[in-house]
């Protein structure tokens, strides 16, 4: 009994020991490192700029006086007074209704004449618009009443708030997804090829714990650096917005940023579901990188794979029509194009015992597929056949 535990207990030490080799050699690698360094440094910037450069710090002054009223008929009078036909300011004096004019022409169409709207017009314009996206989506019946028992569940007329921060949070955090599959391409591509590259593969394999504890040594070091890294990185980025500009808005309907959304939600919620999407995503992606430096054995060839495919299914998820349900939803719910704002947009269900939205079948997905690429991976490893060096 003493020497099985004995054996246990060294195979356990052996693939710590593992595992922290493969995690200082993906630590070693420069490329990676410095990709890493580049974009935590510009998470401050963006941190900055994402506020900053959209509105001065004497407009939002501006802004936030107007907030927490409704967008009821007495407030969209106000704005009409102060804008020209098309929803322009007429007197810099009036500023502050710049941002509930934006959002006036967002729901009614830029460029859309403003002349005789009010608020039955506005909200009426509203609803057409999101009709015309069901219409689009080729919903079945059960999902328009899905998506009809959510809309009576909003808070009308909307409150206000101004959505500087809001939408600096939002596009910040999505941000993050094409920048992270920059950081897995030039981490994780050589994870498996170093070996074949440096013609030292013949003596690992070899060796007593070079194929099992070895292959999920690897795994494991590899999804270590990446959620590593994205906690790191989204860590910076909030503490940054926080501390230089605070989150006023973030707990306002997600209406006021995106008016087409039927989803009870506030800013703040958005922003959470989108950060668990960036991290299942990024492990996602991680898992594809890794089988796919498993399979090529070369690291240049991987990070192209990584990264075309990255980009290709986002054009792909653009180009293949609604009526092609299954492809069309499949893609859409990846991170290339799920992991965005506009998600809220998404308005197809996904019947799993009952109806699921995009974000809540999406991590399901996720799992399955990394699970896959994981088993995957590992028979291809178990059955390589090293080639003559």
């Amino acid at each position: 009994m003493k020497m099985i535990r004995g054996i246990k207990m060294r195979k356990t030490g052996i693939f710590g020991t593992l595992y922290k080799y493969e995690l200082m050699k993906i630590f070693k690698n420069r490329v990676a490192i410095v990709t890493f360094l580049i974009l935590f440094f510009y998470a401050f910037i963006q941190g900055e700029f994402e506020v900053r450069g959209n509105v001065t710090t004497e407009e939002l002054e501006q802004y936030r006086t107007l907030s927490g009223r409704e967008l009821d008929e007495e407030f969209i009078s106000e704005i009409l007074a102060v804008t020209d036909d098309v929803g322009r300011i007429v007197d810099d004096s009036d500023i502050a209704y710049e941002e509930p004019a934006y959002w006036i022409m967002d729901v009614v169409g830029y460029g859309s004449s403003f002349k005789d709207l009010n608020e039955e017009k506005i909200y009426h314009e509203r609803e057409m618009t999101i009709q015309e996206a069901h219409d689009l989506a080729c919903l079945t019946e059960e999902e328009e009443t899905y998506w009809d028992d959510q809309e009576n569940r909003l808070r009308k007329p909307i409150v206000f708030h101004d959505t500087v921060i809001p939408s600096g949070v939002l596009e910040g955090t999505t941000n993050y997804m094409i920048m992270m599959v920059i950081i897995i391409a030039t981490g994780l591509s050589s994870v498996f090829a170093m070996e074949t590259q440096r013609k030292t593969d013949p003596m690992i394999r070899a060796s007593l714990h070079g194929n099992r504890e070895l292959y999920f040594a690897k795994m494991l070091a590899g999804m270590t650096y990446v959620l590593s890294a994205i906690v790191v990185l989204l860590s910076v980025f909030y503490a940054y917005i926080g501390i230089r500009w605070g989150f006023a808005g973030m707990n306002y309907a997600i209406q006021l940023y995106l008016p087409f959304s039927q989803m009870d939600l506030t800013n703040w919620q958005l922003a959470g579901i989108l950060v668990m999407l960036t991290i299942l995503g990024t492990l996602l992606i991680s898992a594809f990188s890794l089988l796919v430096s498993n399979i090529t054995r070369n690291a240049l060839a991987a990070m192209s794979i990584v990264i075309g495919g990255h980009l290709a299914l986002f054009a792909a998820s653009t180009m293949v029509p609604y009526s092609i349900r299954g492809l069309s939803q499949f893609l859409s719910l990846l991170p290339s194009t799920l992991v965005s704002s506009r998600l809220v947009y998404e308005y197809r269900l996904v019947k799993l015992g009952g109806y699921l939205r995009c974000y809540q079948a999406a991590p399901v997905l996720y799992i399955l597929l990394i699970l896959a690429f994981v088993v995957v991976g590992y028979v291809f490893y178990d059955r390589y056949e090293i080639k003559s060096n």
